[in-house]
């Protein structure tokens, strides 16, 4: 059986979401259609790659994932399959993939597809799907593909450590308010490792330490975590912490490294 994931900024309850599946229902009679999320921001290429990267491992291998957002094919000219960890994704090549992997996958393929109009405006459902019912009928990408690389690279306010400030940002807020950042648990061991440190919150400085779990504070007490993806989460037990601690999209987090104070 084949599974297909989802993941669009098409938004809840957009009509593009059953015309999406209703193909996928026609052209791959059977496939099991699973959503991951419809609710990341229009146009926000790293927040949907983060929402993305931290579930599609929990998936079988094999597992088509469909990365519906800022499609264009007259805009950015390659529409991609790539094959990552035994999982296959397809997506313009809009950035999206740079944000999607720590490591440069090796496996990139160019779809030949050609949109039946210059004008095409779904192609995530005319162009997309047909590849995907390619493969799996024929178990390959021959006289469909070709192998191609990454050409988008461009990737806005990646996390840096300048001046012993590590400065990341936050990328999206969840459904519990917890304020998710592009900082992740292998910058912060390389740069700060086990050296004190504040975290900076709109020049707040109350968070000096990272722990391991909501679940050890009382309720309302701020909370630094490494969540399950290896990223900082900043939150609050049991409350609206993002909310509360003046956090959105876009929030600067920076974590100042101090001195070790051995007296």
């Amino acid at each position: 059986m084949a599974i297909i994931t989802l993941t669009s900024d098409y938004g809840i309850g957009s009509h593009y979401i059953g015309a999406l599946k209703g193909a996928i229902y026609s052209k791959i009679p059977g496939a099991l259609v699973i959503d991951i999320s419809h609710q990341t921001a229009q146009y926000n290429h790293e927040q949907l790659a983060y929402v993305l990267s931290g579930v599609y491992k929990d998936f079988p291998k094999g597992t088509w994932h469909l990365l519906a957002i800022d499609t264009s094919v007259h805009l950015h000219k390659q529409i991609l399959v790539i094959e990552h960890d035994g999982h296959f994704f397809i997506g313009a090549d809009n950035t999206v993939f740079n944000y999607l992997f720590e490591i440069t996958p090796t496996k990139v393929y160019r779809l030949l597809l050609k949109p039946a109009d210059e004008k095409e405006l779904f192609p995530e459902k005319n162009i997309f799907i047909d590849a995907i019912a390619h493969h799996i009928k024929k178990g390959d990408l021959k006289g469909i593909a070709e192998p191609a690389q990454i050409k988008r690279t461009v990737m806005q306010h990646a996390p840096f450590f300048e001046a012993n400030i590590l400065r990341g940002r936050v990328i999206f807020v969840d459904t519990f308010d917890n304020a998710h950042t592009n900082i992740s648990k292998t910058l912060f061991d390389k740069h700060i490792g086990d050296s004190p440190f504040k975290i900076h919150l709109w020049k707040r400085s109350k968070l000096d330490f990272i722990s391991t779990s909501y679940q050890l504070f009382r309720d309302g007490d701020e909370v630094a975590v490494f969540n399950s993806n290896g990223f900082l989460e900043i939150g609050m037990s049991r409350g609206r912490g993002a909310q509360l601690m003046g956090l959105s999209a876009n929030s600067k987090i920076f974590i100042e490294k101090l001195e070790r104070d051995d007296s």
